[in-house]
């Protein structure tokens, strides 16, 4: 394989392949090639390259991987891989301006260090933020336990550099709508093909989306205009690297938090939950995250002294629980916000910790980040826990109803599970374990996921709130948006990849037969 004046490496070894081949999904998809390009004249030489093969090969395509943490098969493909990790990871932190430049490469943990030297973070805090990429991030509309207060990566991005289908590198920018004229260039054309199908759709989008604070499913085409301002970026956020191949980001940094508490709330039933988040939530916290028992016992044997800690805050009776943390601009005010929302609490009979012990809460908290890690690696033999519905979000005022209602849809499928999740904007992660020796397994998942994506539209929740849709879920927006909207992301698909070279059968065109050809069996 032979890019031309290309200045990076391109890999094909087979264990190169192989490492690139899975990401934190069930799928296993080995690519052509590995490619790590030096700059983004590397990345447009790359995408011409995939041009040219399509002549002779219908089938050539490029996709971008970071960390591998991706749990609904986002980036895995046959065509070449790029991987900016190796070269292209530069950060660049503008502390007066509160942001920070990065490349695709860089590592979450690098940024959140550089950022951590002046006070500031950026704040769609993941669980995996230890091993995951700015890229996958932003590829996923990714968001973690800090979002309930500063939003998704959708919320927290400026504004990108992008590489086109055409070679083109252009950056996004919010501007001002501009009125159409003979001598647009093609990308200002660009721009005003994406505006009609705002103009077209963006509205009956917000209300298919569900009554949730955060979505990650098709293509965010109603964020393209906000208080008549239009901008592209918040169309590549959770694209998957569908659209364009994002090069470079301005990141949005904010100050880190310097004084918090913490509050271990156990769940007996869970009826109570309903009320326990809207008093949470009445006090403005910075994160609410929750694990259940069955994640917990897991995790007795991956950390055991994390359990341990905080096993005094654990009941025979317990069946969740929820960790809600405070942060205010003192300690004194922090301890003010949480010791009202515990008296609430205990108003009510609510069981609760008050942790002021450093390493409880730190070991709590390791508790909730390890959760999929632990439904994961410690299964029975030839079980293993699949991502498929651990993305979905849904109202919190309807979480008893529907969790009784996903309950009796566990049972009528005979499924164990475990769940964890950001709970305090809705976002659950429930954590199914299938039976990798049935050979009907990969039918047995798609039905599952269905019925429940059924019941998630029913009380108005989304489909995936920050994981996206990749190969699992793909084969569902059709059903859940409807054919309308789903024609949309077809047109936004043609309009950006009319060829479709970047990242095929991820938003649109993926189909239930690419979950069993591709699943890890």
């Amino acid at each position: 394989m032979f890019i031309k004046d290309f200045k990076g490496d391109v890999v094909v070894d087979d264990k190169t392949l192989q490492e690139h081949a899975k990401d934190a999904s069930v799928f296993k998809v080995v690519p052509s090639a590995v490619v790590y390009p030096k700059d983004v004249q590397d990345v447009v030489r790359a995408v011409q390259y995939v041009h040219e093969q399509r002549k002779t090969d219908p089938h050539a395509s490029i996709s971008v991987r970071a960390g591998g943490t991706c749990m609904s098969g986002g980036s895995l493909n046959t065509g070449i891989m790029l991987n900016m990790t190796k070269y292209m990871h530069k950060i660049e932190v503008d502390v007066d301006a509160s942001v920070a430049v990065v490349e695709m490469g860089a590592y979450f943990r690098d940024i959140e260090s550089e950022a951590a030297k002046h006070g500031l973070m950026f704040a769609p805090y993941t669980s995996s933020h230890l091993i995951c990429g700015i890229g996958g991030m932003i590829g996923n509309n990714a968001s973690g336990e800090k979002s309930i207060r500063y939003g998704a990566t959708i919320d927290n991005v400026l504004a990108l550099e992008v590489v086109l289908a055409d070679g083109q590198v252009v950056q996004t920018l919010p501007s001002l709508r501009i009125e159409q004229t003979h001598a647009r260039t093609p990308y200002a054309r660009l721009q005003d093909d994406a505006y009609h199908i705002y103009q077209q759709y963006g509205e009956k989008l917000k209300k298919a989306i569900g009554d949730v604070p955060k979505a990650a499913s098709g293509y965010r085409i109603e964020r393209l205009v906000k208080d008549d301002v239009f901008d592209l970026t918040p169309l590549f956020v959770g694209a998957q690297g569908t659209l364009g191949i994002v090069t470079k980001a301005v990141l949005k940094l904010v100050p880190l938090p310097a004084y918090t508490r913490l509050l271990i709330i156990s769940i007996d039933s869970i009826h109570d939950m309903p009320f326990i988040l809207k008093t949470v939530m009445k006090h403005h916290p910075e994160g609410v995250e929750t694990f259940d028992i069955n994640t917990y016992n897991r995790a007795k044997k991956n950390t055991p002294a994390d359990t341990d800690r905080i096993a005094h805050a654990i009941h025979p009776t317990t069946s969740s629980i929820i960790l809600a943390q405070f942060s205010e601009q003192t300690q004194e005010e922090t301890d003010k916000v949480a010791k009202e929302c515990a008296s609430l609490l205990e108003g009510h009979k609510v069981s609760f910790e008050y942790v002021e012990d450093p390493e409880i809460a730190a070991a709590a908290w390791r508790i909730r980040r390890t959760s999929y890690t632990v439904m994961r690696d410690y299964n029975e033999d030839g079980y293993k826990a699949v991502p498929c519905i651990e993305d979905i979000i849904v109202p919190v005022a309807h979480f008893d109803e529907f969790i009784e209602e996903l309950v009796a849809i566990m049972k009528k499928h005979g499924i164990s599970y475990g769940y964890h999740g950001h709970i305090g904007d809705g976002a659950l992660r429930i954590i199914p374990v299938f039976n990798f020796k049935d050979p009907d397994v990969a039918d047995k998942i798609i039905a599952f996921t269905r019925d429940v994506f059924v019941l998630v539209k029913k009380v108005k929740g989304n489909m995936s709130a920050d994981h996206s849709d990749g190969i699992i879920r793909t084969p569902f927006l059709r059903e859940f948006y409807g054919d309308e909207l789903y024609e949309a992301f077809v047109k936004t698909k043609n309009l950006f990849d009319p060829e479709g070279i970047f990242n095929p059968k991820k938003k649109v065109g993926g189909t239930e037969d690419d979950v069993r050809k591709w699943l890890d069996v």
